[in-house]
């Protein structure tokens, strides 16, 4: 069974190689230690406002584990919540009880290169919108900070819940579906997203089919 931080390591294998080694929504610059300079690419925001916690890129879910996870009988065993019940303590418990979880954690279609932010200190890094990657929000966008992810990625991001809805069954809410749904036809599969789908098969040995056939979304009447 493959563990999240092989599948990690693989990815910045395939980032290197692909010469394509930037963060996924502001396109900060990193090399082969994870290192970033904010200062070319994040806003510099007033003090004691949420800013960039890290000069290291770190690699997160787009589909949070606490999305994938709720369903399982590990999520809900008190056992697995320590007493706090918070989803941080329960994604710990089930990547080492079920192997399940450990797949969906691990799956690197559902892993993107991010930098980390202050708001996590207000939020669980699980509980927050695409599995803590807030970097988003402090995009150089026309001087104004991002309220939803770049159009130039919101596709990608939907088109890894599908995969992630299809292949593990989770169920998305209508609200959250219709708007991912929007996301994908307005932002088609790109070149990098492409070529990323073909060096992750040749890794983890399959596809998202929803880059490879964007129409297969169409067919899918609930995800």
């Amino acid at each position: 069974m493959v563990s999240a931080e092989i599948s990690k390591n693989e990815l910045k294998q395939i980032y290197m190689a692909g010469n394509h080694a930037r963060t996924f929504h502001c396109g900060c610059l990193f090399d082969k230690l994870k290192q970033t300079s904010t200062k070319a690419c994040l806003r510099q925001d007033p003090a004691n406002q949420p800013k960039a916690t890290s000069q290291f890129m770190d690699w997160m879910l787009a589909m949070p584990s606490a999305t994938f996870g709720e369903s399982l009988s590990c999520w809900k065993q008190d056992s697995c919540a320590n007493g706090s019940g918070d989803s941080d303590s329960r994604t710990r418990c089930c990547s080492r009880k079920s192997p399940r979880f450990k797949r969906m954690q691990s799956d690197m279609h559902n892993l993107f290169p991010s930098i980390k932010t202050t708001l996590e200190k207000n939020a669980l890094q699980e509980d927050l919108p695409f599995g803590g990657m807030e970097e988003y929000k402090f995009c150089k966008v026309d001087g104004k900070p991002g309220l939803l992810p770049h159009p130039k990625v919101q596709g990608d991001l939907a088109r890894s819940w599908f995969y992630m809805s299809f292949l593990y069954k989770v169920d998305l809410s209508p609200q959250l579906e219709d708007q991912l749904r929007s996301w994908h036809f307005q932002d088609p599969p790109d070149p990098w997203e492409e070529k990323r789908n073909g060096m992750i098969e040749l890794v983890q040995g399959n596809r998202n089919p929803f880059i490879d056939h964007p129409e297969l979304v169409e067919r899918v009447p609930d995800f």
